[in-house]
């Protein structure tokens, strides 16, 4: 196993809001499993690896990059800012055309990311929801 697996692993469950529990259950195995996974103390199969893509709906490769890079982890907050608003928009039923989404779209990502260095930014759990008020009035 690659040394940025185990990190990757609890990254992109973080990123998808899951514990450890849920994602062992998903996987068929247990809590204590997960956890040796993620501090690489277990190795990993390619079936496992392959398990792990799909709930995470990521390429096998993404569990090998170094999760430090900040391309990468500016990346990954963007992705987590587009999907938070694609589920608040359906959510609120408010409809943006598509240079209005772009921009909400660089604009929170700019108050998520704003203030934080580096290891704040790597371990940074995007939550745009305070910003439904801001994306309410922009349906209106």
């Amino acid at each position: 196993m690659g040394p940025n697996v185990p990190n990757n692993i609890a990254k992109h469950r973080r990123a998808l809001d899951m514990s450890q529990e849920t994602l062992a259950g998903k996987l068929g195995i247990t809590k204590s499993q997960v956890s040796r996974l993620e501090r690489g103390l277990s190795s990993i199969t390619q079936s496992r690896m392959l398990q792990l893509t799909k709930l995470f709906g990521i390429e096998p490769h993404a569990l090998f990059n170094d999760a430090a890079t900040r391309e990468g982890i500016d990346l990954d907050v963007m992705r987590a800012v587009i999907v938070q608003l694609d589920e608040m928009l359906i959510r609120l039923g408010v409809k943006l055309t598509p240079e209005q989404r772009g921009d909400l779209t660089v604009e929170l990502y700019r108050l998520e990311v704003s203030g934080l260095d580096d290891d704040q930014l790597l371990d940074h759990q995007v939550n745009i929801k305070r910003f439904e008020g801001m994306v309410k009035a922009l349906g209106n």
